[in-house]
């Protein structure tokens, strides 16, 4: 087919459609799945085997009656009893079904299409009626002209007659089509004038009545009236007839008010399931059901569906939805027979055969039955199978010729019409074999109204339509949003918006990008401009500039007073939220509730709330914390005009506040955790896009839009920051509680609690460390401030919040580290009750073992909370963790303070002994981990400062030798142990050493109560062994030193680099002057008891060695501590010398021995 080349007639023309088919399109019906009645599915093969299927969608004919064989010689000529009269058996239909009825109206295929929207643009080829479908298979053989208009729906094409005639009459009458009679005269037939219809043509159609009626299998069918009667039924069937031509609508006018009827409702238009953050932003809410806003004007329209059944009709490979008016009957071999009058005289021609064939096959008929009448006579009855048809004598036709057809002229206009939206005018004028294809909307377009096509309604109508259908759909995926956002594009381009603003607002919310949601954004706003710009008002606003931001109509002074105004925002909040639940409206536009503006006000506002949270959400992923407020702010803006207007509050859009808040809740928290970069976040928050005025412009014409200013406030306060973002918190829990919405939406109400209990926790931790502050400013008084006890209760208060927030979702975890903090809290509201100054009288007070005990109980509870350590190791690590160390410090404080004055000194030891054991059984010493040498420290000094006391209680005890025996050995086993514990560290020699020395003195003192000096000599020889092993101690200081003289410096440096952060050089100095002058002792006692003890005793050959090896080892210790110039370095070096002298010397003793 060629595309013509006047750009102006945008048309196309084609040669006879019976050259050789092209390949028609192939796809599944969706009768497969539909009904299947008497009258259902069934394959026929015609002469050449054409296949044909065809299922009845929609009936509205009684059940068949068998028709009534007609004697012969009954004069047709004569009316019969029941003419034109209903009748029981025929139902409403009956005369429609007996052919008395006006010709389809110009819209029959939009009727049939929003009926069964489902499968338009999608599983239909071609939707008309019968008589336009038999018209155009019977091109090739007729020479009759065929006008129809054509319109692309998706991959759908429509059919309706085009009567030119009756368009021109019209023309005359009202001037509505001059711009296609002028079209028409020019090109294709200048002197058109009407053409009347013979009286033979009403004389055929008369008697084919009058024996339909006849047929009727009844009583009186075949009685004949009155000649008076004849005449006055015979008159008004000529007025019936005479006027049957098409009615006509103007071009379409919205009336001013919307159907609200809920039936008035389409097929399919299921509610969504909600699907909440992005993916239901596209989603139309379920009471705002897009489908009946144009029901009103499809009716005024008269664009119903009239026919008596509509058929899917699958022929060979093209799927049609048909409507026909075809009269069926019962009786003769088959169920279903059609019934044909022929004057006997006039032989079938191939178009009446086709004609009968394609009727039969459309409806699923097996038979017809045909009457033979010479002058309105009956003559004779035949009957004849429908696959028989092609074959009879002088209308023989090929079937395969027709499916060529069929198929060549599908390709033809799905290639030509290919502008959904566009009326295109298929036409052949009488006696030619060209067939053209006009673009009616291009033409139309031309003239001063470009609206006067009288299409245009309701293709726009079934554009909008289909697409609602598509968003409506519970199967809504991503893939169908361009072909929803194509369809109402080409709605809107057929609308003059100030005539037509409803599809304006109808756009589906895509949710990717932010260039998408702008997107969104521009629609919503197009359609916000469109209902204001309907609403007639005389109080109506101010004009107000778009540009410039709308300020704020009041401040409260609550808004500015921190957590205590929040209250009462919050109180305020909560009771408008009770309000709500009983429908309170209060738009201050004067919008009229449940007019078509306030509908689709509603769904505007609701998508922009809905686009405005994704870009929030998507800001926030960014980390633009500044823009992601913005955002939330003006989507929550959108939903306080929203609950305003809003008569009905759905849960679905409660669901939405409380996902809203949950995020504003979100940014509030980040804002806070990033204080340092708020000029940039300020900057961001203020900015304003026109846009967003405009939108915002549209929603104060509704409301103040202030019901959510207490959450989207931008403060610079931390403490403000934290509480907005905790109310925004509990907002949203307390929504949840108001529809049952908890139980329905189980996810977002953990994922809100869990966030409150977050919430709690950090402003907890800020409470806690502003007491810490405090705490550590107060130097001179001793007594608690109340600020700091306020602080203390207000911190409580938020860990206990939240842990019972954690422990309502058995989130054990989280309640276990909010156990730990409030074990934290405790320990530092002991630490304010130790008191500052006089630390000379100082001791451990009641107060702080309370809160010392107070805390062990929380982390108790939290290790409880956990259950075992499989749950959370690292938690379950920490948590052993502060409980050791509490343990630790508590026993530390009664060791180092004891209070004396109020227990006596035995009991203070037993408490100290049993905290510091408790301690050890929560230090983890064995497994492998980062914490691992903490532990190990811990651990060893908790065995030191054990040792240390069980040493104390020796040298200051008298009496009891049992108990005195148990100490010395508990001493030494704690020193045995911290020892070999402090061995394994690599940065505590100073730690190592003092544990030695003090075993050192402990030996000393042993020594002081023996008597013989073989006893003596046993202990000294075990001291300086110990004093063997330090030289590992020594070793690690000499490292750290070497290091440190490795280390580049230069000038001032020097000093500080001589100072090791890592190592103690005054700590280091003292223990090695003590060790010194310990060794220097412990040599020289041994020195005094060896020569002594051989003056008694001879040839003590291992004696002789060790006094020999101690001498000269004295010998040089003494000169190198006169040596005062030595660096530390020198000295530590001199004593690992020694020390291995000394190591060497007992070796060979013991070899000796050996």
């Amino acid at each position: 087919m060629e595309v013509m080349g006047d750009a102006k007639e945008a048309g196309a023309e084609g040669p006879p459609a019976g050259a050789a088919a092209r390949e028609g399109l192939s796809l599944l019906s969706q009768a497969e799945s539909e009904e299947s009645s008497a009258q259902g599915s069934a394959l026929f093969l015609g002469g050449n085997e054409v296949k044909s299927r065809a299922v009845v969608k929609y009936s509205s004919a009684p059940p068949r009656t068998a028709f009534a064989r007609l004697e012969e010689k009954t004069d047709l000529k004569l009316p019969p009893a029941n003419w034109l009269r209903e009748s029981a058996k025929l139902g409403p239909a009956g005369t429609t079904i007996l052919g008395n009825s006006k010709k389809s109206k110009p819209f029959s295929s939009f009727g049939m299409a929003y009926d069964f929207i489902d499968s338009v643009g999608n599983d239909v080829d071609v939707v008309s009626d019968s008589e336009n479908i038999k018209k155009l298979l019977k091109i090739p053989y007729s020479k009759s002209h065929v006008s129809m208009a054509v319109h692309r729906i998706g991959r759908t094409l429509l059919l309706d007659e085009l009567d030119i005639q009756e368009l021109f009459m019209r023309s005359s009458q009202t001037g509505d089509w001059t711009w296609l009679k002028e079209f028409y005269q020019r090109l294709i037939d200048q002197k058109w004038q009407r053409k009347k219809k013979s009286k033979e043509h009403w004389y055929q159609k008369a008697i084919l009545s009058k024996f339909l009626y006849y047929s009727i299998n009844g009583d009186g069918a075949a009685q004949p009236v009155s000649s008076t009667t004849e005449q006055q039924e015979s008159s008004s069937s000529d007025q019936t007839n005479d006027s049957e031509g098409a009615s006509w609508p103007a071009p379409f006018e919205m009336p001013s008010s919307v159907s609200e009827d809920p039936s008035a409702s389409s097929q399919g238009s299921e509610p969504l399931e909600p699907s909440y953050i992005v993916g239901h932003v596209a989603s139309a809410p379920k009471e705002q059901n897009l489908i009946t806003l144009f029901n009103d004007g499809e009716h005024s329209q008269g664009l119903k569906n009239d026919f008596v059944r509509n058929i899917l009709w699958t022929f060979e490979d093209i799927h049609m939805l048909v409507g026909s008016n075809m009269p069926i009957f019962g009786g003769g071999r088959y169920p279903a027979v059609s019934l044909r009058l022929r004057d006997n005289n006039k032989p079938i021609n191939v178009l009446t055969g086709i004609d009968y064939w394609l009727d039969n096959l459309i409806c699923n008929v097996p038979e017809l039955v045909m009457c033979f009448h010479v002058n309105g006579i009956v003559q004779k009855y035949e009957m004849i199978k429908t696959e028989e048809i092609p074959n009879l004598e002088n209308s023989n036709f090929s079937t395969k010729v027709i499916k060529d057809i069929a198929q060549n002229i599908l390709s033809f206009l799905k290639s030509n019409c290919t502008k959904e939206g566009h009326t295109y005018w298929l036409f052949k004028a009488s006696g030619s074999d060209i067939v053209k294809l006009y673009d009616l909307t291009t033409l139309c377009e031309e003239t001063e109204d470009k609206y006067q096509n009288p299409f245009t309604m309701p293709v726009a109508i079934l554009l909008y339509k289909v697409a609602c259908n598509m968003m409506m759909k519970k199967n809504q995926n991503k893939k169908h949003y361009g072909t929803i956002r194509t369809l109402l594009l080409n709605c809107l381009k057929l609308l003059d918006k100030s005539r037509h603003p409803q599809p304006s607002c109808a756009f589906p919310v895509c949710h990717d990008t932010e260039e998408r949601c702008r997107l969104v954004l521009s629609y919503v706003l197009e359609g916000l401009k469109s209902v204001d710009s309907s609403i007639k008002k005389e109080s109506d606003l101010p004009a107000a500039d778009p540009s410039t931001p709308i300020p704020l109509k009041y401040e409260d002074e609550s808004s500015r007073g921190g957590p205590e105004g929040l209250e009462k925002q919050m109180a305020l909040f909560l009771d408008k939220m009770g309000s709500l639940q009983k429908g309170n409206y209060s738009s201050q536009s004067g919008m009229i509730p449940g007019s078509w503006q306030h509908k689709m006000k509603l769904q505007l506002i609701l998508k922009s709330s809905k686009a405005y949270y994704v870009l929030s959400d998507a800001a926030m992923s960014l980390q633009k914390y500044g823009r992601a407020l913005r955002y939330i702010k003006l989507a929550l803006q959108s939903h306080d005009t929203y609950c305003c207007l809003c008569t009905n509050m759905l849960s679905e859009v409660l669901l939405f506040l409380s996902q809203y808040l949950t995020l504003c809740g979100d940014i509030q928290l980040m804002l806070a955790q990033n204080a340092n970069n708020r000029a940039a976040h300020l900057e961001e928050f203020h900015y304003q896009t026109k846009e967003d005025q405009e939108i915002l412009h549209s929603l104060h014409r509704e409301s103040s839009c202030q019901g959510f200013a207490w959450a989207t406030d931008l403060s610079t306060d931390l403490e403000s920051q934290l509480s907005v973002s905790c109310k925004c918190y509990e907002a949203a829990n307390e929504i949840l509680q108001f529809s049952d919405l908890k139980s329905q939406n189980p996810e977002h109400y953990v994922q809100v609690l869990k966030r409150m209990g977050n919430i709690r926790n950090e402003i907890g931790v800020f409470y806690m460390n502003q007491a810490a502050a405090l705490q550590s400013e107060r130097v001179v008084s001793k007594s608690v401030s109340a600020a700091e006890q306020q602080l203390w209760k207000k911190s409580f208060s938020c860990f206990e919040k939240g842990i019972h927030n954690f422990e309502s979702i058995e989130d054990a975890t989280n309640a276990a580290l909010l156990l730990c903090n409030t074990g934290r809290l405790m320990r530092i509201c002991a630490q304010a009750h130790c008191g500052a100054g006089d630390e000379f009288k100082r001791e451990f007070s009641p107060e702080e073992g309370l809160y010392y005990n107070k805390a062990i109980d929380y982390y108790l509870k939290a290790l409880r909370s956990l259950g075992t350590r499989d749950i959370h190791p690292a938690v379950w690590d920490s948590v052993n963790w502060e409980l050791s160390t509490t343990y630790f410090t508590m026993a530390t404080l009664q060791q180092d303070y004891a209070p004396l004055s109020r227990k006596a000194q035995e009991q203070i030891e037993k408490e100290v002994s049993e905290a510091m054991m408790k301690s050890l059984k929560y230090c983890d010493v064995d497994s492998v981990s980062a914490r691992q040498p903490l532990c190990q420290y811990r651990a060893a000094t908790i065995h030191h400062r054990l040792a240390s006391m069980y040493h104390s209680c020796l040298r200051n005890q008298v009496g009891d030798e049992h108990l005195r025996k148990q100490h010395r050995v508990l001493a030494d086993l704690h020193y045995s142990k911290a020892a070999k514990l402090f061995q394994l560290l690599k940065d505590a020699p100073c730690e190592l050493l003092r544990v030695q020395l003090e075993r050192v003195a402990f030996a000393e003192f042993q020594m002081t109560s023996q008597n013989s000096n073989v006893g003596k000599l046993k202990t000294l020889s075990g001291a300086l062994n110990i004093m063997v092993r330090t030289e590992h101690a020594f070793q690690l200081i000499q490292k750290e030193l070497i290091e440190e003289l490795g280390q580049p410096k230069s000038g001032d440096a020097a000093v500080a680099a001589d100072a090791s952060p890592s190592l103690n050089r005054e700590e280091v100095m003292k223990l090695l002057s003590i060790f010194e002058s310990r060794l220097s002792f412990l040599l020289l006692q041994s020195i005094k008891l060896l020569s002594s003890t051989k003056k008694k005793t001879s040839n003590n050959i291992e004696d002789d060695a060790v006094l020999k090896t101690n001498k000269h080892i004295y010998s040089q210790l003494l000169r190198a501590t006169a040596n005062k110039t030595a660096t530390l370095l020198e000295r530590i070096n001199v004593i690992i010398h020694l020390l291995g002298q000394l190591a060497a010397g007992s070796a060979a003793s013991s070899n000796a021995v050996q």
